[in-house]
């Protein structure tokens, strides 16, 4: 699913997905979110919070957040600036080795 087709599922099972102080929330469901939307939900959380508006800035942390339990101790303790530019550089040298690869088929 995308972050549009979560939205209207929600939206089918009588909720609304809103946005408080950058938080994600689910209002209005007379009843728990099945559990395979919910991991949908969970999964795509950051796509749903784009969609939804949230600012760049409230988005951004929130992944720096779900990365950082995952990270060494040093690179926890970095500030958020430099580690999103530490998470880019990856991104770009894993696309460039990607398309070398591709290259070579």
């Amino acid at each position: 699913m995308n972050a549009l087709e979560i939205v209207r599922a929600v939206q089918e099972h009588g909720a609304t997905l809103t946005l408080e102080d950058g938080r994600l929330l689910v209002k209005g469901a007379g009843q728990r979110l099945p559990d395979d939307l919910r991991s949908e939900l969970a999964q795509h959380k950051t796509e749903v919070l784009v969609a939804l508006g949230c600012p760049l800035d409230k988005t951004l942390a929130g992944i720096l957040a779900e990365l950082r339990p995952n990270l060494t101790p040093a690179l926890r303790a970095l500030p958020d600036d430099k580690l999103l530019a530490l998470v880019n550089w990856h991104i770009i040298a894993a696309w460039e080795k990607a398309i070398r690869e591709f290259g070579r088929r």
